[in-house]
């Protein structure tokens, strides 16, 4: 039987996940701000196996919640609709991921800031150099074999 301790389960994972993508957003900004592509490579090729187990949490979230009865309710609905020696730590919970997702999209903005200001001086380089980086397109295989054949 699914109880409410299964969703709380849930959301520390949640909020573990969300941690562990907080840590690579920062080392992401540390790679993009020190020109590091190597370390932005990781950075994402990390983010990526994390994105899918966020995936695999956030179905197991929606089958949990729709086993307890509380299909397509917010985190606040559900709050309110539990007993009353339930709600505290729910609240609780609920405060939590609500920090570390604020935490999580704040850093994640400063990245694609960074980006962002990075791309702009790359297109503005290629614009002195003479490229326009809308309109320009990369050669494909077939061109570049005979360009050097």
């Amino acid at each position: 039987m699914t109880t409410i301790i299964d969703f709380h389960n849930i959301v520390i994972h949640l909020i573990e996940l969300l941690e562990a993508l907080i840590a690579i957003e920062k080392d992401k900004l540390e790679s993009v701000t020190s020109k590091n592509l190597e370390a932005l490579n990781n950075c994402i090729k990390n983010e990526q196996v994390l994105v899918l187990k966020l995936k695999g949490l956030d179905k197991k979230r929606e089958q949990i919640l729709s086993a307890l009865g509380f299909d397509g309710l917010t985190y606040k609905e559900i709050i309110s609709r539990l007993p009353a020696e339930q709600k505290e730590e729910s609240s609780k919970l609920f405060a939590k991921l609500q920090k570390t997702t604020d935490e999580f999209h704040a850093i994640n903005d400063s990245v694609k800031i960074a980006l962002d200001v990075n791309l702009h001086i790359i297109n503005t380089t290629l614009s002195k150099l003479g490229q326009n980086p809308e309109t320009q397109q990369a050669p494909s295989g077939n061109n570049l074999k005979n360009r050097f054949a």
